[in-house]
């Protein structure tokens, strides 16, 4: 089947490595200039080999070493120069290496007698491939050092819009008519029939928008605040509902542990929010461990045939915010009967 977005991938890693195989022809016809006093020189072929595959190397460590810089960190400046010489030390050994495995195999076809191996290799010219090596990881280094900057400063500002549509969405899901209505109807039957329970209710109820107002602003919580944050939510959830809804916290450990504010309460919402229930066939939601840092909230599936005021925003703000902060996806599960979501945890090493 075709698919528009895998094509266009593909077409853009194309074009990048035919820029990286341009890049290292001009790589070579200039060391050539500047060693050789011409364009082309025995082993020109080998050179330029050696420079595309170099080059490589050097992208693809370079994407590694740098993907999870954030500029907006303390350290950032102290961090990304840590990183630039262990990336500039490690790419540096990986090419050695390779040159001296694609020389042994250049040897290995030309010579039988391996008794002169180093002999030769003392005499070739490795005066002019470590210059070489030196000029193009420094051009390369400085290059690369910039893409990634910029990089950077466009996932933190990524980031920010992220959290500013967060910030509204939370607000306004928690504070519209709706939510209101509802608390404020519950709350006035309380009043009347259970003054004590009332109480408990107003008193949760504050709690759930201080923990909002608290943490609007945070990247990540402990994961037992959050834990508290949906007890409280589901108790005001529960007593309107009372049998018809169930929740299953199966969460034997929570020390250590960060996670994206307001995001277990986003699913238990949805879950809410989508799904018919009734004392004969209740929603159950139960989360769960998955592993070490991850952590699964899932529902059975009793979808109400009509839904109004679904955004869809709440869901696809979670899966953003997970992708910028712990750089990991969120995963969706949908079978006939259940709904399934696993979201990553940070756990502290």
């Amino acid at each position: 089947m075709f698919h528009p977005t895998n094509n266009k991938t593909l077409i853009q890693k194309t074009v990048w490595h035919l820029y990286v195989l341009a890049g290292s022809l001009f790589i070579s016809v200039l060391f050539g200039l500047i060693l050789r006093q011409k364009v082309f020189y025995d082993q020109f072929g080998l050179t330029w080999f050696l420079t595309f595959m170099q080059l490589e190397i050097f992208i693809w460590l370079g994407a590694w070493f740098f993907k999870s810089t954030k500029v907006d960190s303390p350290d950032f400046k102290k961090r990304i120069v840590i990183r630039l010489l262990v990336f500039y030390v490690s790419v540096l050994v990986v090419s050695i290496i390779f040159f001296l495995m694609i020389y042994a195999i250049q040897y290995a076809i030309y010579f039988d007698d391996f008794s002169q191996f180093y002999t030769n290799l003392r005499n070739l010219e490795l005066k002019g491939f470590f210059i070489a090596t030196f000029i193009g990881f420094t051009l390369g280094a400085v290059f690369f050092f910039y893409v990634q900057w910029a990089e950077a400063v466009d996932r933190t500002q990524k980031l920010r819009e992220e959290k500013l549509i967060f910030q509204y969405e939370t607000l306004k899901s928690q504070v519209n008519p709706h939510f209101l209505f509802n608390s404020m109807n519950s709350l006035s039957s309380l009043v009347r029939k259970d003054p004590d329970l009332s109480e408990q209710y107003i008193q949760k109820l504050s709690t759930i928008y201080r923990y909002i107002l608290e943490n609007e602003n945070k990247e990540l919580v402990p994961l037992s605040a959050e834990i508290e944050f949906v007890k409280n939510y589901f108790y005001l959830q529960k007593i309107r509902d009372e049998e018809k809804i169930e929740l299953k916290m199966e969460l034997n450990r929570s020390e250590n542990i960060d996670i994206l504010p307001v995001s277990l309460q986003l699913l238990v919402e949805n879950a809410l929010k989508h799904n018919s229930a009734t004392r004969k066939q209740p929603l159950e939601i139960t989360i769960h461990f998955e592993g070490l840092d991850k952590i699964v909230v899932r529902n059975n599936l009793q979808k109400k045939t009509q839904l109004n005021g679904s955004s869809k925003i709440g869901l696809k703000n979670l899966k953003e915010r997970s992708r910028l902060i712990l750089n990991r996806d969120i995963e969706i599960l949908e079978t006939a009967d259940e709904f399934v979501v696993k979201i990553p945890v940070k756990t502290e090493r």
